[in-house]
């Protein structure tokens, strides 16, 4: 009788810290989670957004040279054909 007494404790005990252990790592992935998140609001927050070129904002030739050159190597690495949608300055 003695022995079970001995047994039931120590299942009850193991029982307990399993538990803990649980807990303390399902807290443990919840900060991390909350951590990456508030990360991930923070880059969107800081990226600019790219200013879109329409054909009617192309007003130089050079700008108008290179929006041609870029369709056109576009179209040579793809092997199809390409329909110009949009432009997109990019700045350093």
């Amino acid at each position: 009788m003695r022995l079970l007494t001995i047994f039931s404790d120590g299942i009850l005990m193991s029982l307990m810290s399993i538990l803990i252990v649980f807990a303390i790592l399902y807290l443990l992935t919840l900060s991390v989670s909350l951590i990456k998140e508030r990360n991930n609001l923070k880059q969107e927050i800081t990226q600019p957004s790219p200013s879109i070129v329409t054909i009617d904002d192309i007003l130089d030739e050079d700008m108008m040279v290179a929006v041609l050159t870029a369709s056109i190597d576009y179209r040579n690495e793809c092997k199809t054909d390409v329909k110009l949608v949009s432009v997109k300055e990019i700045t350093k």
